[in-house]
């Protein structure tokens, strides 16, 4: 029978209006159209993933003629630094430590040990040389942003590192939050993955001797900021006291407060301009009450062949951990409000594997055994995580032990002073914002500073009375989500002293919305994605109120999942 594909007798084709077929036609892709440019616009305020793409390329009418004084020669020193050499003829960053300049604050570290007698046991710690950073020896997490930045910053990057000890490897793909596994994302589509891995005390160096390297307009300089000489409404000069006392002025076009916690551009401004101490809520602080210590041991072959026997199961249920290609193991995140226990099993390079350990008011666990003990209190840890630590018993004696304490958080509020400051000012890192080191973003807050600046630099004259202020406009609008995100989750821990004007109850939504997304993960891969590309700084914070991730959370009030 011939297959009919008339129309039927009865059916018709109602009568429009032109004018509406007309409307419809338009609307739609005005709508697909506006869609577009608001998720540009959003990406562009609240990321760096567009100023990205500038790293490295040639200014389109030349480098300034002035200097660029960068003070402060740590990561948010360095990375300002090779900002500033797209930029300025020339860039002078101030270093008050005397070791940065030896040959080997630009080489693979070789520190020795010493022996420290702590309140419970006596360990190892790694006697290293720079004394000015407390958390050089320790654990530190980078995201994918500052192997993008390094990327464009310094060619061949890749290989460098890895010859360097180095890993770069995807993202912890085994994380638990409470007992709730966080999957990996199943279509990445275009969002970057990856992220490097390997300790502070070789990343420093690394990028040190590559600034070095790649960039002849870069000076360092020994000595100490102590004033700036202002002249109108911008910094004209930084004195600095060098290392045999004697004192020097340097001109400059623009001025990096990139000092860390001492937070000395803020000092010195507020000398030199009382008004600032006017500016309401300008410095906000609280005290997250947090500790944590990393074993370090060293991965001998041994461990690796019985590691990878393990047969590890990833928590999302995909099948086994390819613990040859995967750098984190096991990452445990507590919500405060049933346990404090942190946990990170992780390769901190090709030749070594870390623990670290901690929370909020929390034990310091130093030895093996002590780490043993501190694991089996938390909730929620897989019965393989123990395994491990079996594996490591050969080799407990070797390893190497950090313990850190952190008590103050700041946020300074530079975006609220914009009148006030020097137009040629700016601050990034821990010298304007300094958060709990439990969420590992510090470093890659300092590359969120420096990118920034890049962007701003392309777009706006240095000599522009709007430099400085949109500078820290647009540094807020892309940090202030770390600062509010951490704080709140923090706030859920009672031990937690909150700032000023607030309670342990602020960031209480926040804190709820989270508790009903997480069961939802694994049921919508879109909201995967979304807290994966939220985690790695690579997508809007709107995002997180998208349709689909709404009506998981809904589905998630009316129909609660099982506790895990």
């Amino acid at each position: 029978m011939p297959l009919d594909l008339s129309f039927p007798d009865n059916l018709r084709v109602p009568d429009v209006e032109p004018r509406i077929v007309a409307a419809v036609a338009l609307l739609v892709p005005s709508y697909i159209v506006a869609r577009k440019l608001l998720r540009r616009y959003l990406v562009s305020k609240y990321t760096i993933v567009t100023d990205l793409d500038s790293i490295a390329t040639p200014r389109k009418k030349g480098k300034h003629a002035g200097t660029a004084v960068i003070c402060g020669g740590s990561f948010a020193g360095l990375f300002t630094a090779r900002v500033c050499a797209d930029h300025f003829e020339r860039v002078i960053v101030v270093e008050p430590e005397a070791w940065t300049f030896t040959d080997e604050a630009k080489a693979l570290p070789a520190f020795s040990t010493r022996e420290v007698k702590g309140d419970t046991a006596v360990y190892n710690t790694i006697a290293h040389k720079r004394s000015r950073i407390y958390q050089y020896t320790a654990i530190h997490v980078y995201q994918t942003p500052l192997l993008l930045f390094a990327r464009k910053a310094f060619a061949g990057f890749d290989a460098i590192a890895r010859s360097w000890g180095f890993l770069i490897a995807p993202s912890a793909k085994n994380v638990s939050f409470s007992g709730y596994a966080v999957p990996e994302p199943k279509r990445f589509g275009t969002t970057p993955q990856g992220a490097l891995f390997g300790p502070r005390r070789d990343l420093e160096p690394l990028t040190r001797k590559l600034l070095s390297d790649t960039c002849p307009n870069v000076e360092f300089l020994h000595g100490t900021v102590d004033g700036f000489q202002l002249n109108k409404n911008a910094v004209e000069a930084v004195n600095v006291r060098l290392a045999d006392g004697s004192a020097t002025s340097l001109e400059c076009a623009i001025v990096a407060d990139c000092t860390g916690v001492s937070s000395l551009g803020l000092k010195l401004l507020s000398r030199l301009l009382p008004s600032l101490g006017n500016i309401p809520n300008l410095r906000e602080e609280y005290n997250p009450n947090t500790a944590y210590s990393t074993l370090e041991f060293p991965a001998t072959p041994k461990f690796n062949e019985a590691l990878r026997a393990l047969n590890i199961p990833r928590l999302d249920g995909r099948g086994p951990l390819d613990t040859d290609k995967e750098a984190a193991f096991f990452v445990y995140n507590p919500d405060p409000e049933i346990d404090f226990h942190f946990i990170a099993l992780i390769r901190s390079n090709s030749d070594h594997i870390v623990f670290c350990m901690g929370g909020w008011d929390s034990d310091l666990p130093v030895t093996l055994d002590e780490a043993r003990a501190f694991t089996k209190e938390a909730k929620f840890i897989p019965d393989w995580v123990f395994k491990i630590f079996d594996l490591l018993e050969p080799v407990a004696d070797q390893a190497v032990a950090v313990q850190s304490r952190t008590s103050a958080c700041w946020k300074i509020r530079f975006e609220n002073a914009g009148k006030i400051l020097p137009r040629n000012f700016v601050s990034m890192g821990d010298a304007t914002m300094r958060v709990n080191p439990r969420f590992g973003q510090g470093v890659n807050k300092s590359v969120i500073g420096a990118v920034t600046l890049d962007g701003v630099l392309r777009r706006i004259p240095v000599n522009s009375k709007s430099l400085g202020p949109t500078f820290f406009n647009r540094l807020a609008a892309r940090t202030n989500n770390i600062w509010d995100s951490s704080k709140h989750a923090d706030y859920g821990h009672p031990s937690v002293t909150p700032a000023a004007g607030e309670t342990n109850q602020t960031g209480w939504f926040a804190r709820w919305f989270r508790s009903k997304l997480l069961p939802s993960l694994s049921r919508n891969d879109t909201a995967a994605l979304t807290l994966y590309e939220l985690t790695h700084f690579l997508a809007p914070p709107t995002d997180i109120f998208s349709p689909s991730i709404l009506a998981s959370v809904l589905r998630e009030i009316v129909w609660p999942s099982p506790k895990p």
